[in-house]
């Protein structure tokens, strides 16, 4: 695995210079002792940042009070190649690390562009990728679906949960189960969803997360298959990690290091580590309209 093989940027580059850089390489990193503040504001020059909830993936910490500033996941496991929170409605556009202390071994992010992915697949793979769609599910127990949605009546709950329905994009939609033991929602997307900047079709999705490796993170709350109803090819999803496997690079922290990632061209996972003092802030939300221009 290849070390800081992306576009790495010294002193305090303008937010148009950092947006340039993702916009062309798709991920880079900021060099330089970035204190907290401002990495706080290059991120709100950027994108309007989203506030953490919780709820049904209750596993960050919110820091300074600011609900859209958190640690990343916590544990010290290894987290699989995965497109942050590409099984639900909102993803991010951008992401944005900020390393406070790196851990003594270990605990590298990584990374892999969904696009040189979906490129360097056999053709029969890359084409039965980009044919197929996803349908994420996750089951939600009735004491745990009436206290996110903050009632007991499951067609109020499904109401609220369909308001994200005119913010989708036109290959997403949501499906939603109830009956009395629990709710099951899904979203559906593709598998080779198309790039913020490009347009083009890229492997950015979660498949792996969702058969990690042994020891590595593994979110038993989700699960996935595909549009049709029929499980994802197990065949496909094998063949698509080991070339991910020869594809991954991985970003060694410093202390006030920044890395800036397009979400919906690269997937981002992280190295096993024993160090319990690795302390690692994000934010995410969506590209400012005025950058996007």
């Amino acid at each position: 695995m290849a070390e800081q093989d992306v576009p790495a940027l010294v002193g305090t580059p303008t937010p148009d210079a950092v947006l340039a850089a993702v916009a062309e390489h798709g991920a880079v990193l900021l060099r330089g002792g970035w204190r907290h503040e401002d990495y706080v504001a290059l991120g709100d020059a950027l994108m309007t940042a989203s506030p953490y909830q919780g709820g049904f993936h209750d596993e960050r910490d919110v820091i300074g009070g600011d609900p859209t500033t958190t640690t990343v996941t916590r544990g010290t496991q290894g987290m699989p190649l995965h497109r942050e929170a590409s099984y639900a409605p909102g993803a991010p556009d951008l992401l944005m690390f900020r390393c406070e202390r790196p851990a003594a071994d270990g605990g590298a992010t990584t990374l892999c562009d969904g696009l040189a992915l979906l490129a360097a697949l056999p053709a029969t793979v890359r084409a039965a990728c980009e044919e197929l769609t996803l349908r994420w599910e996750s089951e939600l127990p009735t004491p745990v679906w009436q206290r996110m949605c903050g009632t007991t009546d499951p067609e109020a709950a499904e109401r609220m949960l369909r308001q994200w329905e005119p913010y989708l994009r036109p290959w997403e939609s949501i499906h939603i189960d109830v009956d009395e033991d629990a709710m099951t929602v899904g979203f559906g997307t593709r598998c080779t969803p198309p790039t913020l900047f490009e347009g083009v079709p890229a492997f950015c999705n979660s498949l792996f997360i969702s058969r990690p490796q042994p020891g590595e993170y593994h979110d038993r709350r989700l699960r996935v298959r595909s549009g049709t109803g029929a499980p994802v090819p197990e065949d496909l999803v094998a063949t698509a990690a080991d070339v991910a496997a020869r594809l991954t690079v991985a970003v060694p922290w410093r202390s006030g290091d920044v890395l800036v990632v397009d979400n919906s061209r690269y997937l981002h996972g992280r190295q096993a580590f024993t160090d319990a003092g690795r302390a690692v802030a994000v934010r995410m939300g969506h590209l400012r309209k005025e950058g996007a221009a």
